[in-house]
This record gives C-alpha cells, structure tokens and sequence, in this order.
C-alpha cells in the first residue's frame, strides 16, 4: 500500500526496511555512547572497588541510555511526515508514552546508583554541585511530565493547559539533561565525548526546528 500524501514514497516494504534502518542507527548510536565509561574512565572510579565500583558503572550506563531516550523523546514529540509515514501516528504515540515512563525509571535508577555507594548522608547540596542539582531539577521535571502525562484526565487537567506546560517542559528537559551530563562527568570533559554530546543535542534541536518550522508546517505532536 501506498501512502496517499506528503513527499516521501511508502509502500509497506519500503517503511518496513527504514523502521529496521532507523532501528539499527539507533542501536548503533547506543553503543557508541556506551563506550564512553571504558575509554574515558572518570577518576572517581579509580577509587571504588566491589559493589559499589559496579553500581558507578550501572549508573553511567543507565544515564547514558536515558540521555539518548531522552533525545530520542524529542523526537518522536515533533514527530513529522516523514516518522509519521514510516512508523505511524498511533505507534509513534504509544512509544513517545512509553519511552516516557521508562526514562523516569532509568533516572530513578540513575540517581540510586550514584547515592548508595557515596552514602545517603553525603548528598550533593551546594553551589559546588550545580550539575548533581541540575540532575535533580530535571529528574523532577521528568516525574510531572510523566505525571501530568499518565493522571491528566484523573485530575481533570484541562488539555490545553497540560499542552502549555508539557511542550516548554520537554524543551527544558533537552537543555538540562545536556547541561548535567556535560559538567557532572569527567568523562565529557574530554573533547571526543563533548563534541559527540554536543553534536547529538545540536541534530536533535534541528530536527524538531526542521519539523515544526521549516519542513513540516503542521508542527504535529503525538499527544
């Protein structure tokens, strides 16, 4: 079958063969980020041994994925005819909600990996730790969206205001998570993991630009 509008040609071979190319970029892209630990070790590892050496590394690992979901997030939010005519409006929707859910539990995860070696009594609190508050900040914000998001109709949250707020929100989430991981790390702190962020967040805010407001004039949203 063929898609009966917008630029790009689908027929149901040729949509499968991109979902499986986009899936396997993706998959690509998860590996390369999670090199990172392995060749640009962060100090603070140096000085852990045991469990608690293995819950630093389960923690980076699993910020690292949430980083590149939450990225991932962005983009199924802006959508576009080209992601609607490969994978479909109702898919897109059902992962966009679940890729939402899994994010908060990573970063749940995320944050007790990292406070249990270092003990709960030595929590990062001070000027000094702005990128572990930064953290903080956008582990609260990822729980009202996800909130919001799931309890919107059992708290009679008129739609329209949940839109106002969810669409910024998840903007501010891009920011922060690129700002924490950038400065909470030693490890992009070196030039290769910076320039690879930085690059990922960089095609992420052109995609979403692109879509709503250059290529894409619907500005459609899976919500």
């Amino acid at each position: 079958m063929t898609s009966p509008s917008g630029p790009y040609p689908q027929t149901e071979f040729q949509s499968a063969i991109l979902r499986v190319v986009l899936t396997g970029a993706l998959l690509i892209l998860l590996s390369a980020v999670m090199s990172i630990p392995i060749l640009y070790q962060t100090t603070t590892l140096w000085y852990k041994t045991g469990a608690d050496k293995a819950m630093l590394y389960a923690a980076q690992y699993i910020g690292l994925v949430a980083l590149i979901l939450l990225y991932l997030q962005a983009v199924l939010s802006a959508r576009g005819s080209f992601l609607d005519q490969v994978f479909g409006p109702p898919l897109l929707l059902r992962l966009h909600r679940l890729n939402g859910l899994f994010l908060l539990l990573l970063a749940a995860s995320h944050i007790l990996l990292v406070l249990v070696p270092e003990g709960l009594a030595n929590l990062p609190l001070g000027i000094k730790f702005w990128p572990e508050l930064v953290g903080a900040a956008l582990f609260v914000l990822l729980t009202l969206l996800v909130a919001l998001s799931y309890f919107r109709e059992t708290i009679n949250l008129p739609y329209k205001v949940w839109k106002l707020f969810h669409g910024p929100a998840g903007y501010l989430a891009l920011v922060l998570v690129t700002v924490h991981v950038a400065f909470v790390s030693e490890s992009f702190e070196k030039i290769v993991p910076r320039i690879l962020l930085l690059g990922l967040f960089t095609l992420t805010v052109l995609w979403i630009v692109g879509v709503k407001y250059i290529f894409d004039r619907r500005g459609s949203n899976p919500e």
